[in-house]
């Protein structure tokens, strides 16, 4: 069928060209907005940072901290924080981790918890009560303080029970009570509790106080609280945080406070850095912004664009400086890692590979000895399945096990590196893992995002790059994601879910390594329209939800938000999907 236009008979062919033409221009538009965005976003010339999305849990933790240190002293940030925790309640009166997650037991408790213990900085214009009556009808929804206090039901009761005993709306002598005599375990035990243990020690030697047992007259619970409190001094950062977190130090803070050791000289820095932490809306981030995660995401985009990398030169010269070059004391980790941010971050597997990773595009060669050092740190961390964990070798924990996420990107980086070439069985050792927990439909698990499509993309560009997308698990791989497309041409954690732009663009970018792939081009082609039509006007698009802090904390972080569908519309443009 053909169309007059003008006096010109316009064809089928012309019609589909002139759409696709206009695809292609927005396409063009599109990425010359989100570089624009990454440009003007670069810190000092040689970083980037995004926004983590602000949390109720660090916010109520974050006051309790305060509270206790100096009531006083910071009585205006606590007021602030009690303002922001109101403003942010959800409409059926509890709390969700993040401002843009729905309620949950975790957050609704511990904001509760907060509010009772801080009532005394209440502002003058405030509501009397009416937070906290919606707020105590959402908790009994979720089963009230009992449920609280009950691990399997409240994946944080350890945190939410003590504040909730320390304000009076639990008996501390009832309380599931944790004991510090783990610290007397060998180290490669109790190492495995991994990013949580500052968080245990300080909470089990609370609890040994607030309800005294039998076990507190044995000589081994005096040396037992004499080496947690030895090692909690230890473990802190140079900026007398922990791990960079004002939840994790707040908990701590309030821990050995009301334990009565607060006048241990090392717990002011730590004091400050929560203080420091807070947004000028009142509230705190559940960690501290991302830097190096970030910054490699910056650079992956920015080249996958085509684009030069600003002050190159200066990117990886800030990135080589933050190469370890002490072990870490909490998690026993060997020089040679990089963290998430400086200067207290723990080295982890995932902010390593990207690096790793980062350097290489910005064209370190595979043979410099920080590449070298980076690899052979990752294989070091190899658990005894083939797969990788996050911080500690052999953690068991829920937000610090295995992961196929993780996995993925340490055989990106060690492929990218060399290292696979001459130690192939790293390699296979990871496949053999990859293969017993791919699950039925062929997608895999992340610990640190939700459902299905971070950890499927993830794994899949891993076969790519590992020259092993004609296997089976590739292909069930492929299909898992092709499944999981919503109708609207988005990805989400799962199909029917609304779609976002993080996940979306992880699925087009790893369904875009199918090459020759036509029901892949398609899909991975209506996923770059989706992402087109909900780019905001600064070039960015809408942070969502996504990310698992502690395997059960909503987070967002605002540049997963454009520096993925970035680099996913680069490589669409580059593979002429519109065509």
């Amino acid at each position: 069928m053909s169309t007059i236009v003008s006096g010109h008979v316009t064809t089928p062919a012309e019609v589909a060209g002139g759409a696709r033409a206009a695809l292609d221009a927005g396409l063009d538009a599109g990425l010359d907005a989100a570089v624009a965005y990454l440009r003007r976003e670069q810190r000092g010339g040689d970083h980037w940072v995004g926004v983590l999305s602000s949390s109720a849990l660090a916010t109520a933790m974050s006051i309790v901290a305060l509270h206790l240190a100096d009531a006083a002293r910071f009585h205006e940030q606590i007021a602030r924080g009690r303002r922001w925790l109101r403003q942010t309640q959800a409409a059926d009166g509890g709390w969700g981790d993040a401002v843009v997650d729905v309620s949950n037991i975790n957050a609704t408790s511990l904001a509760l918890a907060a509010l009772a213990l801080t009532t005394s900085h209440a502002a003058a214009d405030e509501e009397n009560g009416e937070a906290e009556t919606l707020g105590r009808a959402r908790l009994a929804e979720f089963g009230g303080w009992a449920a609280v206090g009950d691990p399997d039901r409240c994946t944080l009761s350890g945190p939410c029970r003590t504040v909730a005993a320390l304000a009076g709306l639990m008996d501390g002598r009832h309380i599931k009570r944790l004991r510090p005599e783990v610290i007397l375990l060998p180290a490669r035990l109790r190492r495995t509790i991994s990013t949580t243990f500052p968080a245990y020690l300080s909470i089990a030697l609370l609890h040994a106080t607030l309800a005294p047992h039998p076990l507190n007259a044995l000589p081994s619970y005096a040396r037992a609280r004499r080496q947690a409190l030895d090692w909690l001094r230890r473990a802190r950062g140079a900026n007398g945080s922990f791990e960079e977190s004002a939840f994790l130090t707040s908990v701590i803070i309030m821990g050995l406070i009301a334990l009565g050791n607060g006048g241990m000289p090392w717990l002011d820095a730590g004091i400050a850095f929560v203080a420091v932490s807070q947004r000028a809306d009142g509230g705190w981030p559940i960690d501290r912004d991302l830097e190096t995660f970030d910054t490699d995401l910056s650079v992956f985009a920015l080249d996958e664009a085509g684009e030069a990398i600003p002050g190159a030169e200066r990117v990886r010269s800030w990135l080589l400086d933050r190469q370890l070059t002490h072990s870490c004391f909490p998690t026993g980790a060997r020089p040679g890692g990089w963290a998430w941010a400086m200067p207290a971050g723990w080295p982890d597997a995932d902010d390593t590979s990207y690096t790793l990773l980062a350097l290489r595009t910005l064209g370190v060669a595979a043979s410099a000895p920080a590449i070298r050092r980076g690899a052979r740190w990752l294989e070091g961390m190899q658990n005894r399945d083939g797969s990788w964990s996050t911080f500690v070798r052999g953690s068991r924990m829920p937000f610090d096990h295995d992961c196929p996420y993780i996995t993925g990107h340490v055989l990106s980086a060690l492929a990218a590196t060399g290292w696979l070439a001459t130690r192939p069985h790293i390699r296979d050792r990871a496949l053999a893992y990859l293969a017993r927990t791919q699950r039925y439909d062929g997608s895999f698990a992340s610990i640190w995002f939700r459902e299905a499509t971070a950890g499927t993309a993830s794994v899949l560009e891993a076969l790519s790059d590992c020259d092993l997308l004609a296997t089976p698990m590739a292909a069930r791989a492929r299909e898992a994601l092709l499944r999981g497309q919503n109708d609207d041409g988005g990805w989400a954690g799962l199909r029917m879910q609304p779609s976002t732009a993080e996940e979306t663009a992880w699925a087009v970018l790893a369904l875009l390594r199918c090459e020759g792939d036509a029901p892949a081009r398609k899909a991975a082609a209506a996923g770059a329209r989706w992402l087109l039509r909900h780019q905001r006007d600064d070039g960015g698009w809408e942070p969502a939800p996504i990310g698992l802090y502690y395997s059960a904390m909503w987070y967002a972080d605002s540049y997963y938000a454009v520096t993925l569908p970035l680099r996913a519309l680069a490589r669409a443009r580059s593979r002429h999907v519109f065509a």
